[in-house]
């Protein structure tokens, strides 16, 4: 009993140390982070006191900037989540010992609980951020185009025929009308790898959903926390606009959103 006693002593600090590891590893990538949001917040600043530089055009570069930045903050609260999931996880007894303390089945629901309200918790965390940022994004779409419309009736009207006009016209389609057609390309390009995120975080909510409808002793609101249905209705009607239109990307979400067949209780997230 003394020689398992003693394993059992020596293998503690080993663990800590690991744990430590893992936890200056994130600490470092966290800072990485930080400073990469320290020098986007530099950017904007400079970007925004450049008096030479097109109104419009600094006010692309500036919004580029702080989707960045929002890139960043999602990590950084990913990073944070899986730090407290492993604290749980640590926190839970550790299987290779030889002698295991009885335990009250309430204190494992209790941690079971915890588990799965974590685990939701920071998956509608995602789930907000992504959408929020998805509209953000794509709201750019419709000023770039309408600039575009603008601009083409402008030059076309010309009752005269003037040459010029007509060349003034032809020079635009190929620079400053394709520049912004190509622009808003990449923005509908970034909103469809936004919404596929969000297709992969949908899907993993009713993961969790179905995982815990099995366990009977957790209570329902564990499975969608405060708040959260009123934010699936949000976004239910944010999916039925969406799809309504010419373009919907990420046809993937709509497909899982359509399946109401499960026995367990629906998401039913549409975004």
């Amino acid at each position: 009993m003394a020689l398992i006693s003693s394993i059992s002593n020596n293998t503690s600090p080993i663990q800590n140390t690991s744990h430590q590891a893992i936890s200056n590893s994130r600490d470092i990538e966290i800072q990485g982070l930080m400073d990469q949001k320290s020098r986007l917040n530099e950017q904007i600043e400079a970007v925004k006191s450049n008096e030479n530089m097109d109104k419009k055009l600094k006010q692309e570069r500036v919004q580029a900037l702080k989707t960045s930045i929002q890139e960043i903050d999602a990590q950084i609260a990913q990073i944070k989540a899986e730090e407290m999931q492993e604290k749980i996880e640590n926190s839970k007894p550790n299987k290779t010992e030889t002698k295991k303390p009885e335990t009250d089945p309430a204190t494992d629901i209790t941690a079971e609980s915890m588990h799965v309200l974590l685990q939701n918790h920071t998956t509608y965390d995602r789930l907000g951020k992504l959408v929020g940022l998805s509209k953000k994004v794509e709201g750019e779409i419709k000023p770039l185009e309408g600039e575009v419309k603008l601009e083409e009736v402008r030059l076309s009207n010309n009752p005269t025929h003037d040459a010029g006009r007509a060349t003034m016209l032809e020079n635009a389609e190929r620079t400053v009308l394709q520049a912004k057609r190509d622009r808003v390309q990449d923005i509908k390009s970034t909103v469809r790898g936004i919404d596929s995120k969000i297709g992969d975080v949908v899907s993993e909510l009713k993961d969790n959903d179905n995982t815990a409808a099995t366990r009977k002793d957790l209570p329902r609101s564990l499975l969608h926390p405060e708040g959260a249905e009123k934010d699936d209705q949000d976004h239910s009607s944010a999916s039925q606009k969406k799809t309504g239109t010419a373009e919907a990307p990420a046809t993937g979400v709509s497909g899982q959103q359509n399946d109401k067949s499960s026995g367990s209780p629906s998401i039913d997230i549409r975004v």
